[in-house]
């Protein structure tokens, strides 16, 4: 199922390591459980002109998961949330979680609700 849902989940893959290279990366490391590449990156320039996002620590794109300058030590396990997310629901997820944030708000979405009660990191 995990080789399934990497292909399906591709294209945002692709997306993220495009953005990773944008984001100016430092650090790189390969998970298998969930099966991710994690990055730590020099900030996120290219998202933070963008209202509310001005303190970004952490974002998730299919299975590749950037950590940024002002990460907190459950950043990880939380984005970890996400790309299990991204396996349980391939292609589709990241469409469902911006249905999810429209509709609910990010601190109302289930999507994020999920991943700050699994890894324990309450904002």
């Amino acid at each position: 199922m995990q080789l399934i849902a990497f292909i399906l989940n591709l294209p945002w893959t692709i997306l993220g390591l495009i953005l990773t290279l944008l984001s100016l990366p430092r650090g790189i490391e390969i998970r298998k459980k969930p099966l991710s590449i994690i990055f730590k990156v020099r900030g996120f320039w290219w998202y933070s002109w963008l209202p509310g996002k001005k303190n970004v620590r952490a974002i998730t794109n299919g299975h590749i998961v950037q950590l940024g300058p002002l990460e907190n030590p459950k950043d990880l396990e939380h984005e970890l949330v996400h790309v299990e997310q991204a396996i349980r629901e391939p292609l589709i997820h990241p469409l469902l979680y911006t249905i999810e944030n429209m509709r609910h708000g990010y601190t109302e979405n289930k999507y994020e609700k999920e991943a700050y009660e699994k890894a324990d990191n309450r904002e």
